[in-house]
């Protein structure tokens, strides 16, 4: 089994289905201790009712991005669906190879489903080694940035809002 032959790396990076950016930050320099990690997971087929074609199409995106970031001289562990089957959760299959490889950090892109988001924050609480969340660079605005945008228990229209980010961008 391909989780049987993984390098001892000091780093692990995981990568989801929908944060396949080339121009991240994570890949502007090559590490020889970093492993990049995108897996296809079957709780990722199954939590909602998501047409067949849509699933395929995540999936040879995947594929295309872990071939992408290999030949650019990153490593990269591309997990297929058969690869993952038989583990039931993202908790453990994170865990099964921050064993395997020894790892020290675990980084993880900030999901853009507060579903995942929770699953990576409890796993994160519970590892006995280094977590990092990091911004998935996937909209202007970084995450931490939000709170002065939007106040709790106040009413925002988008329309104010998205007046400020043309004027900022």
């Amino acid at each position: 089994m391909i989780l049987d032959k993984l390098p001892k790396i000091k780093t692990l990076r995981w990568i989801f289905g929908d944060q396949l950016n080339a121009n991240h930050s994570w890949y502007a320099d090559k590490c020889e201790n970093t492993l990049y990690v995108i897996a296809e997971l079957p709780q990722e087929t199954n939590y909602v009712c998501h047409h067949v074609q849509k699933v395929c199409a995540f999936f040879l995106a995947m594929e295309a991005f872990s071939k992408s970031l290999q030949s650019r001289g990153h490593k990269v562990l591309h997990l297929t669906l058969d690869d993952s089957a038989e583990y039931v959760s993202l908790k453990k299959l994170v865990e099964v190879i921050i064993t395997r490889t020894g790892c020290s950090i675990f980084e993880y892109q900030r999901p853009d489903e507060h579903r995942l988001l929770s699953q990576l924050q409890e796993l994160s609480s519970q590892l006995s080694i280094t977590t990092k969340e990091v911004d998935s660079e996937h909209f202007l605005m970084p995450f931490e940035e939000l709170p002065s945008h939007f106040r709790p228990n106040t009413s925002v229209r988008m329309e104010m809002f998205y007046r400020k980010m043309r004027k900022t961008f």
